[in-house]
């Protein structure tokens, strides 16, 4: 009697084993889909994409209504079919379950970033970056991007300096950096970057090994504290 209830156990342990990983391939399924939608060229190819998303995540829903992944997904969804309605209530739902994680944070952030509300997108990645996302590219970027359409450009271009320190090899952070040094000084490029390495580093460009991350830790919180 004993080997049967041991055995029991084990497949019912082996059935969760393989109904979370189930769920999990399908999620990861439907993120990699929603990343092809966002970065397709042809809108009928994202519509698609968009589509097979949402049949894997609302598959997951209707199992377990409180995944955080699937309830960011569905918002995900909504937020590029441009339903509000519909994009809210899941992420409020995800984010009311843990109002202090930056992550969640970062989530509203983003859902009011996709509706063009950039002065409560801004407080929400603010929150984040200061519960935990201080580093974090993509949040720093996203805020630089909220205070260029606020017409904030001094906070704009501090973030796009934040965004540099963190990933110098990023094109578009570059770009963005150019385009506001050449309306500043538009004969004066080499001393704009000297400049640029001194305010950033307090120092003459360094190498990768000089780098002190406390010093770099010093120098992000004291660009977001502006």
């Amino acid at each position: 009697m004993k080997n049967i209830y041991q055995n029991i156990l084990i497949l019912f342990i082996c059935f969760l084993f393989a109904a979370n990983n189930a769920i999990a391939d399908n999620i990861e399924k439907a993120d990699k889909l929603i990343r092809k939608a966002e970065t397709a060229s042809i809108q009928e190819e994202a519509y698609e994409y968009i589509n097979k998303a949402r049949v894997l995540y609302q598959e997951e829903y209707d199992v377990n209504p409180v995944n955080i992944q699937v309830l960011l997904g569905l918002s995900k969804v909504n937020q590029l079919l441009q339903d509000r309605a519909e994009a809210k209530l899941y992420v409020l739902k995800a984010y009311n379950m843990n109002p202090s994680d930056p992550k969640l944070q970062r989530a509203m952030g983003d859902f009011f970033y996709s509706f063009q509300e950039y002065s409560t997108a801004i407080e929400y990645y603010k929150l984040s970056l200061a519960s935990g996302l201080l580093r974090d590219f993509d949040t720093n970027l996203k805020s630089a991007k909220c205070y260029e359409k606020l017409g904030d450009l001094k906070n704009a271009e501090l973030y796009y300096q934040i965004c540099y320190h963190l990933n110098s090899q990023s094109r578009e952070v570059m770009k963005k950096l150019n385009e506001y040094d050449s309306v500043k000084h538009p004969d004066n490029t080499k001393e704009l970057e000297e400049a640029k390495y001194k305010y950033l580093f307090k120092d003459k460009k360094p190498s990768k090994s000089e780098q002190n991350d406390n010093d770099a830790e010093n120098i992000i919180e004291q660009l977001n504290s502006k």
